[in-house]
């Protein structure tokens, strides 16, 4: 019967083509057609096939959802974990009006922030600085004075990202401004906002001891190069004074106490040594000129150092005992933070579980973009130990052209020093006629006894890495951090946890509940990172604002209703300060402006947008 149906439309189509079949050719095609179906029930088995591959397909489509699922619950389950013993379960809080007049040590961008909020909220507020300038270690200097930026140096995080969070840089400024810069946009802020009339410049912090009532007291002096310093119209005559503050807050950062590895045969080199912390340029305090340098170290300060020496450097050597992930300063055409940290991509990564986005697998997503524009890191001498997400990034235009060049060439860890050179763990030796050391720094508050504020291990317990859970709480630290972005935005951040605190807006947990968030940041930091002194202090950018924004009220809602011109730039851009004065206290009626100026200064200038017109 199937035989005949398809017969007579065959039959029909032909009869309208050239008069239809011949009743043989009918007749055969019939039986041929006939034992197909009979013997084989060929449209049968289509059919059958047809079928299974549909059921199979909805099986694993099936399978797929199920797993998606399972993942998103886990991950679900997880932050919800994550929630409940990360929240803060405030219990202690500073009675409204007991705290009133306030010390900062330090007017660098974490003092001044810190002495912003403070005037904001009302307190009686004294800053202490030891130089005669704003900006703490972007202040360049001749000579090892205090630790201090070298003359090249620029940020590596961009003006947008860098930026405090009512106050953004100028638009006139670069991407990646020069220090100059950053130092005069730090004393702009400070005389928008009043500051500078509140710091006392040549004023070094002897000591810091507790007094009654939960109170401090500090002593003082007024120097200059170290030596007592008599300031007209004070009553300061060089002498050491003293003055009791009800809350202080130490903001002179970590960047003061280098830290220099010891080497067998190190005594015995004839040849310059310094620290990163004494570079100045190529040329002073020693001429590098024409000379063979070794350059120890592979974070930001070393990959900067040995860039600018290898161009006037007979040879550079460059040292890691580990490798590195070489970040871009830009990556398709953007800012290296404008590309990664998108809000949307932090909150899809939220809706995974930790061990995923924390994992191996995640990590090689972000090193996928890092090989398409670096090339494979092992290529270059680099060869990282770890992952990208287990370190903190190197971030550099230049290592690798002059690595490609031949003027800097990599070198494994140092094995020991002879009399002219060093012999390293390959066994290689190269003869060099200066070191230096880009090793980083120890975390150091000499002014405060180590009783009170112990530093182990290179790490100092603070509860959200702010308050000291041994001492009062009218005494917090800030800056004292490694973040995977800006620190400025972080510490004004904190700054604004600080007074909330000292207001009586938000409290504390119990010192218990505290100490149980310390180990727990700790656990999860020496999980993720590789053992090294520098990742003691580790933090995320977007993640730890997120977490001290919502303990005050200033969190950005998913869709601010009174904020709907920034929803794009909200969810689309990078985590941008202004977005934690969109809504709550500190709201600044700005913020959305300076979002959406600076998403459409990046986003909508970006090379394939300008190729596409060509």
């Amino acid at each position: 019967g199937s035989a005949q149906v398809i017969l007579k439309l065959i039959n029909t189509r032909f009869c309208k083509m050239n008069g239809g079949l011949e009743g043989s050719t009918v007749t055969a095609l019939s039986s041929f057609i006939s034992h197909l179906l009979y013997d084989f029930s060929f449209l049968n088995l289509l059919i059958l096939l047809s079928v299974l591959t549909s059921l199979l397909s909805l099986f694993l489509l099936s399978l797929l959802l199920l797993a998606l699922l399972i993942f998103l619950t886990l991950g679900i389950l997880d932050n919800i974990k994550r929630l409940y013993f990360e929240r803060i379960n405030q219990k202690r809080f500073i009675p409204e009006g007991k705290i009133k007049k306030i010390a900062i040590i330090g007017a660098g961008p974490s003092g001044i922030a810190a002495a912003k909020e403070a005037l904001e909220s009302g307190f009686s507020v004294t800053v202490f600085e030891q130089t005669d300038k704003i900006g703490g270690n972007w202040v360049f200097k001749e000579g090892e004075h205090h630790s201090s930026v070298y003359r090249s140096t620029c940020i590596n995080t961009s003006r947008q990202a860098m930026c405090f969070s009512d106050y953004p840089m100028p638009e006139s400024y670069p991407t990646y401004p020069h220090h100059p810069q950053i130092c005069r946009y730090f004393e702009m802020y400070a005389d928008h906002f009043g500051v500078t009339p509140k710091i006392l410049f040549h004023t070094q912090v002897l000591s810091l001891t507790p007094a009654e009532d939960d109170s401090w007291e500090i002593e003082y002096q007024h120097t200059k190069d170290g030596k007592p310093l008599y300031l007209s119209g004070t009553s300061s005559n060089g002498s050491a004074q003293k003055q009791r503050f009800d809350g202080v807050v130490i903001a002179s950062g970590h960047h003061a106490e280098p830290r220099t590895p010891e080497f067998k045969g190190a005594d015995g080199f004839k040849g310059h040594v310094i620290h990163s912390h004494a570079y100045k340029d190529p040329w002073s305090p020693f001429d590098y000129r024409s000379k063979r340098v070794l350059v120890v170290g592979i974070g930001n300060s070393g990959v900067d150092v040995s860039s600018e020496l290898s161009r006037v450097a007979r040879q550079v050597y460059l040292s890691t005992r580990t490798g590195a992930w070489v970040i871009p300063k830009f990556i398709h055409g953007m800012a290296m933070d404008h590309f990664f940290g998108v809000r949307l991509s932090r909150l899809i990564y939220t809706l995974l579980p930790r061990w995923f986005t924390e994992s191996p697998t995640a990590a090689g997503l972000m090193e996928k973009e890092i090989v398409k524009t670096q090339g494979s890191m092992k290529s270059w001498g680099l060869d990282p130990a770890c992952r990208l997400n287990q370190t903190h990034p190197t971030v550099s235009q230049d290592l690798l052209p002059r690595i490609a060049t031949g003027s800097i060439r990599v070198k494994p860890q140092i094995e020991k020093f002879t009399a002219d050179g060093v012999l390293f763990e390959d066994g290689t030796k190269a003869d060099v006629d200066a070191v230096i050391f880009c090793t980083g720094y120890t975390i150091s508050y000499p002014f405060i006894s180590q009783q009170l504020l112990p530093v182990k291990e290179n790490r100092i317990d603070l509860y959200k890495f702010v308050f000291p859970p041994s001492l009062p709480p009218t005494i917090a630290i800030l800056g004292l951090i490694q973040p995977l972005g800006a620190i400025m935005p972080i510490s004004e951040m904190q700054a604004r946890v600080v007074c909330a605190l000292w207001k009586g807006r938000v409290g504390l947990p119990s010192v218990e509940d505290m100490l149980k968030d310390i180990k727990l940041k700790r656990e999860k930091m020496e999980k993720r990172y590789l053992a090294r002194a520098r990742h003691t202090i580790q933090v995320d950018f977007g993640p730890y604002m997120d977490e001290l924004a919502d303990w005050i009220g200033a969190l950005p809602k998913m869709f601010p209703p009174s904020q709907i011109s920034a929803w794009k730039t909200l969810w689309l851009g990078p985590v941008w300060p202004p977005q934690y004065r969109l809504d709550g206290p500190g709201k600044w009626s700005g913020a959305a402006e300076a979002m959406n100026r600076a998403y459409n200064q990046i986003y909508y200038e970006r090379p394939e947008k300008e190729a596409s017109k060509l």
